[in-house]
């Protein structure tokens, strides 16, 4: 019963997800330009990921914390906001969805990123620290937190530098042309898209 609720809630979620024309969200930025389009072109695939247990897991944590943050921080959560930029003489649309945003004794706004990992080596990991630099950048702040939830510690770090404009238009190029497939040298080794792809890295 709780767990056909679970499974069927997750993939109405992935299954209402319809992406907006000349639209890069975030976490496009921050994620290999080839799984982006392969999100798109093999949704079979990319449904399949909606049935881990660990994609489960994160989902109840980010809700749990998210609430508690909300009772005793105030915050906002599941907070959506755009900007534009131009990329090769055409606009486009840079979304994202904080997961909290709480606000400080002077009044200012603090992103909160909330992440989920198996291990605790190597935090803050690049990838999510750079996707909070680009929220930073598209809520016009300049204060963030990265937290960690993972079976050995809990972590935050503070992040109080928004990405510049040209870098995210630059990884917005990236993301367009297919350019630096993978972003990341790791990346194929977890893609569900790497049976499929000519860029796979051995």
């Amino acid at each position: 019963m709780i767990t056909e609720f679970l499974l069927k809630k997750k993939l109405e979620e992935q299954l209402s997800h319809v992406k907006e024309e000349n639209t890069i969200y975030v976490t496009d930025l921050v994620k290999c330009p080839r799984k982006v389009k392969y999100e798109s072109e093999y949704k079979e695939l990319a449904i399949s990921q909606v049935y881990t247990p660990s994609a489960i897991l994160g989902d109840i944590l980010h809700l749990g914390l998210e609430n508690l943050l909300k009772e005793n921080f105030s915050a906002e959560a599941e907070v959506e906001t755009q900007r534009e930029i131009q990329v090769e003489g055409r606009v486009y649309k840079i979304k994202g969805k904080a997961d909290a945003i709480i606000k400080n004794n002077s009044g200012e706004s603090i992103i909160i990123e909330i992440k989920t990992s198996r291990s605790d080596k190597g935090l803050p990991l690049i990838h999510h620290r750079m996707q909070l630099q680009i929220y930073l950048w598209l809520f016009n702040t300049k204060k963030g937190i990265l937290i960690y939830i993972t079976p050995d510690r809990i972590a935050e770090y503070e992040i109080n530098e928004p990405l510049d404009e040209a870098t995210i238009v630059r990884l917005a190029e990236d993301t367009i042309t297919l350019r630096n497939s993978p972003r990341f040298n790791w990346e194929c080794k977890y893609c569900i898209f790497s049976v499929v792809c000519p860029a796979k890295l051995t």
